[in-house]
């Protein structure tokens, strides 16, 4: 059975929070938790992994499934900007996806190190895009 996790970064959040204030900082922390969690089905684990991280376990999907859900969370949070009595805050996200098989039989740490290398090369390739792990991407990192 597949074991999928996504590594969700909202794009750009220190600069939020220079402009706009901690507190609205926070309000697009919940208002992103919101959108996302719209968008999950039963036994999906959405939780925040720190500062504007989040991480998804998707038990029973693949990474291809894991890569239709970050683009469908990404497109639907960048649709709906927070309006703030400071002005409008639109936001995007990058997320890098990573699947365990049986035949793979990774520690979720591993698999959390992989989701990560995943988004690094998203935001690296010009952010608000999601990225599956790969070897490319493992050999990219090295360099």
């Amino acid at each position: 059975m597949p074991f999928t996790v996504i590594l969700v970064d909202i794009e750009f959040f220190k600069k939020v929070n220079d402009t706009y204030g901690h507190h609205n900082g926070d309000q697009l922390l919940m208002h992103v938790i919101k959108v996302c969690q719209t968008q999950l089905k039963e036994g999906m684990l959405f939780t925040r992994y720190g500062g504007e991280e989040f991480v998804l376990a998707l038990k029973g999907r693949t990474g291809l499934e894991g890569e239709e859900l970050a683009n469908q969370l990404r497109r639907h949070v960048e649709a709906r900007p927070l309006i703030t009595t400071e002005g409008v805050i639109s936001v995007t996200l990058s997320s890098g996806v990573a699947e365990a098989t049986k035949a793979t039989e990774e520690t979720l740490y591993q698999l959390l190190n992989k989701a990560d290398q995943a988004l690094y090369s998203a935001k690296r390739e010009g952010r608000n895009q999601v990225r599956v792990y790969s070897e490319i991407i493992y050999l990219t990192n090295l360099n």
